[in-house]
């Protein structure tokens, strides 16, 4: 293909100062956009390594120099071929593709790159010269996932791996194959949610570090960072806790097996795709606070799909249920379950006296369906959602509202990483109190807390909730109980939860 020699020229500097693209291409008509020192440095490494891990806290822009490695790459290189992937084919889609779209707008090379869905390509050589998402199928087996990878080859390779924390290691086997040839690179880059893998080895096996240049971003020291975010993360989650050292400073999570819920099984849920019959109803859970730091959550949930949900602090107790009443309206909801310890029963009076159908107390002090393995029902609604969190079963909101540095359902899985269990003299689980975890210096769960009071309905939710006869397939037709008779299974001994 023939090429202009001032553009040859220019591609050759590029090739050679990753820097020096960046500020000439993409940044050309966005002078209000600064390169941060931790980007700056992996920038001018990238042009000299063939293998680049980096680590990172949130916010350091990691997701721009990923993009910004991708197009310096396919730039400064006749077909070359850009292969990406990550845990799942919305933090491709939605993320990582989305940030090279922003770049390549505007950019002195809008012109010579079309940007689809799950691949970018040089107008010219369509099947030559491109970048690709590739997402590993959650639901296979690790041959399987092993192919992720496997098949691609070329004399200018870049292998980009994004969130390489929550990607499975059977995806990494292909990587060493594909780098024969002397222009063929990998770089990972994401936040360090787990504390082995080949991600973590590739940072601190003493043998197989010495293979990559590694990079630490910690989000203190980023420029891109808002300097109140770390101290919101240490302020809530104590700066010990593994949700600050994953989150803030970068650094993989400390094993302790004190933990309920390791924060990866959590992250894995953020923004899973799941479709959810319709024969499972909306219904709210809703953990009350009144004044102080604590706040009150109303969190709607359909089947195993958990809904934005709203937040209030310093509210009292008349208005608080204004707001649960207007939500169950919005949000077409069934049923609502309210946890009545405290503040939280004034809440159910007043909504009762309204005549709000579905309304359910729960008191999370309660007996478990099972003593002998859960010490009470709080326990018990924890234990739940632990399993569910670690085989992957909920679809946690991935929504980050404006000017937050943090998604939703990241916000949720902090909080729900956060408690630690023992097992009391008869052996039963004993999740730790919120009083406990305040004087660790940990806030209250309070999100974590709401999902816990759904959970006390998701088995049964369709006899409970359910206006109409609903059809089971498999068995048979299940008509709504009176709210009477299953307030009263449910102030029993909650033997009815068992499944």
């Amino acid at each position: 293909m023939p090429l202009n020699p001032i553009v040859l020229n220019k591609f050759r500097e590029w090739r050679l100062d990753a820097v020096k693209f960046v500020e000439e291409v993409l940044l050309v008509n966005k002078p209000h956009i600064k390169i941060s020192t931790q980007q700056r440095e992996f920038l001018e490494a990238l042009p000299h390594q063939k293998r680049i891990s980096i680590r990172s806290g949130h916010g350091t822009g990691k997701d721009a120099s990923a993009s910004w490695a991708i197009l310096w790459f396919l730039t400064t290189r006749v077909y070359a071929k850009v292969v990406c992937t990550a845990p799942t084919a919305r933090q491709l889609n939605d993320i990582l593709w989305s940030e090279i779209s922003k770049w390549i707008r505007e950019s002195a090379i809008q012109e010579e790159f079309v940007v689809q869905r799950d691949k970018i390509f040089n107008k010219n050589a369509s099947k030559e010269w491109w970048a690709r998402a590739v997402s590993p199928s959650v639901r296979a087996d690790p041959a399987d996932q092993a192919e992720t990878l496997a098949g691609f080859h070329g004399d200018h390779l870049l292998i980009i791996i994004d969130e390489a924390s929550g990607v499975e290691d059977p995806v990494f086997i292909p990587i060493e194959g594909a780098l024969t040839q002397e222009d063929n690179r990998v770089m990972l880059i994401g936040n360090p949610t787990k504390n082995k893998g080949y991600f973590h080895d590739t940072q601190f096996h003493p043998e197989i570090r010495k293979q990559w240049y590694r990079l630490h971003w910690d989000s203190r020291d980023s420029e891109n960072v808002k300097s109140d975010y770390p101290s919101y993360m240490a302020n809530k989650y104590g700066v010990d806790s593994n949700v600050f050292r994953i989150r803030v400073a970068g650094e993989p999570p400390l094993e302790d097996e004190r933990t309920l819920i390791p924060l990866h099984w959590a992250e894995q849920c953020i923004g899973k795709e799941m479709e959810i019959s319709d024969e499972e109803p909306i219904y709210l859970g809703c953990d009350i606070a009144r004044y102080g730091e604590d706040r009150s959550i109303i969190l709607p949930r359909h089947g195993l799909r958990i809904l934005p949900w709203l937040t209030f602090q310093g509210m009292n107790t008349i208005t608080l249920a204004g707001h649960i009443m207007q939500t169950y309206t919005e949000v077409n909801a069934e049923g609502c379950g309210i946890d009545v310890i405290g503040v939280g029963a004034g809440v159910a009076d007043y909504l009762r006296k309204q005549r709000m159908p579905g309304l359910f107390d729960v008191n999370v002090s309660w007996a478990s369906s099972d003593p002998l393995k859960y010490a009470l029902l709080r326990d018990e609604l924890w234990w739940r959602i632990r399993e569910n969190c670690m085989y992957g079963y909920y679809s946690f909101p991935d929504i980050k509202l404006p000017g937050e540095t943090l998604s939703i359902g990241q916000e949720l899985a902090n909080e729900l990483s956060s408690p630690h269990y023992e097992f009391n003299k008869n052996g039963a689980v004993k999740v730790e109190s919120k009083k406990d975890m305040k004087k660790r210096g940990i806030a209250s769960p309070n999100i974590a807390d709401s999902l816990g009071i759904t959970e006390f309905f998701y088995s049964y939710s369709t006899k409970i909730f359910r206006k109409q006869v609903v059809v089971n397939k498999s068995k048979h037709n299940y008509p709504r109980p009176s709210i009477n008779s299953a307030r009263k299974r449910i102030r029993g001994t909650n033997n009815w939860m068992t499944v």
